[in-house]
C-alpha cells in the first residue's frame, strides 16, 4: 500500500475515518506498506513547520516527511490583533499581488462566514476574486424581505437593533447598516454589492477564498491561513459537541496540515498575538509568537 494521506484525512463529516487506513494491514494480512515521504510542492519551512504541527497526531504512520530538493520559498507569522475587517484591509493591502508575479493568492479559512469580510473588502478595492461561497450573504432568499421591512424613518441600525438580532442575517445587516442614515440607502448599498459581486466575482481571478476542507488536493503559490487563533482554529465548537474531543482535535490539526501544504512558494498565518491558535503554540516556540514592542 502506497501511503501518504493519513495526515489529510479531514472528511469526519462525511463519515471518513482515519483508522480504516492505520487498521488496513490488519485487516489484508501480508500487505506491504511504502511511505511516500518527499513534500515536492512546499518549501523548507512549510514542511518543516507543518510537520511539526502534525506530529502532535497519535492517530497516524510515524514518517519522516522532507522536503524536495527544489522547492523555494517563505513562511511568514503575521500577528494581527485587530478586528476581523482591518485584518482582511490590511491584508490584502500588504499581501496580495506583492510578489510582483502573476501566481495564485489563496486566502483560506476554518468556515465560509470567515471568508466575508475578505469578499466584502475585494467589492470594497475592486479586486477579482474567485470563491465557491464568499461567506456574504447577498444571496440570503430572505435578505429583500428584511431590507423591505425596514421603516423609512428611522435609521436601519436603530431599527434592527430595536427589532432584535435574532437570526445570522439579521445580526449581518445590522453591521452592515451602520453607516446609512435610511433604510433607503441601505438597500442601495446592497443593490450596488451585489452588481459589483457580479463583476468581480469570476473563475480566472488571481484571487482565490476559500475553506482549508474546499483546497484539499489543490495548490497555490501563495497562501495566506487567517483566524489562525484560540477557539477559531482549532474550533472550539466542534470540539466541544463531539463525543470523541480528542479524535477531533486530531482531525482539526489535519485540516491546519491540509491548509498549510497547499502553498508552493510562500505561507503566511495570520492570528491573535494574544490569543494564538493551540496548533501555532505546538508548531513555533512562544518567541515566535509574541507581539512586537509596537503590537503591545
Amino acid at each position: 500500500m502506497r501511503e501518504s494521506n493519513n495526515d489529510q484525512t479531514i472528511y469526519q463529516w462525511r463519515l471518513a475515518d482515519v483508522r480504516r487506513v492505520l487498521d488496513l494491514a490488519a485487516s489484508l494480512p501480508g500487505l506491504r506498506r511504502v511511505d511516500l515521504v518527499t513534500n515536492y510542492r512546499c518549501p523548507k519551512p512549510v514542511v518543516e513547520r507543518a510537520v511539526r504541527l502534525i506530529e502532535h497526531n497519535d492517530e497516524r504512520f510515524a514518517k519522516d516527511i522532507r522536503w524536495g530538493p527544489m522547492a523555494q520559498g517563505e513562511l511568514f507569522l503575521l500577528p494581527d490583533a485587530g478586528d476581523e475587517l482591518a485584518r482582511a484591509r490590511r491584508l490584502l493591502r500588504e499581501w496580495y499581488g506583492r510578489h510582483g508575479d502573476t501566481g495564485t493568492y489563496a486566502v483560506l479559512a476554518r468556515t465560509n462566514a470567515e471568508l466575508s469580510p475578505f469578499a466584502a473588502v475585494a467589492l470594497e478595492t475592486g479586486i477579482p476574486y474567485r470563491a465557491a461561497e464568499d461567506g456574504l450573504l447577498l444571496d440570503e432568499p430572505d435578505l429583500d424581505d428584511l431590507l423591505g421591512a425596514l421603516p423609512d424613518e428611522e435609521r436601519p441600525s436603530v431599527a434592527l437593533a430595536r427589532a432584535g438580532s435574532r437570526s445570522r442575517l439579521s445580526r449581518s445587516l445590522l453591521g452592515w447598516s451602520l453607516p446609512y442614515s435610511t433604510a433607503g440607502e441601505l438597500r442601495d448599498a446592497v443593490l450596488d454589492a451585489r452588481r459589483r459581486r457580479a463583476e468581480l466575482r469570476r473563475d480566472d481571478a488571481q484571487l482565490v477564498l476559500a475553506t482549508a476542507h474546499g483546497t484539499k488536493g489543490l495548490e497555490f503559490d501563495h497562501v495566506a491561513v487567517i483566524g489562525m487563533d484560540e477557539g477559531v482554529f482549532p474550533s472550539r465548537r466542534t470540539i466541544e459537541e463531539h463525543a470523541d474531543p480528542l479524535r477531533a482535535m486530531e482531525e482539526e490539526r489535519r485540516l491546519a496540515y491540509v491548509a498549510w501544504t497547499r502553498a508552493r512558494r510562500t505561507l503566511v498565518l495570520v492570528y491573535d498575538p494574544y490569543a494564538p491558535s493551540p496548533f501555532l503554540r505546538e508548531a513555533f516556540s512562544g518567541e515566535e509568537l509574541a507581539p512586537s514592542p509596537a503590537q503591545r
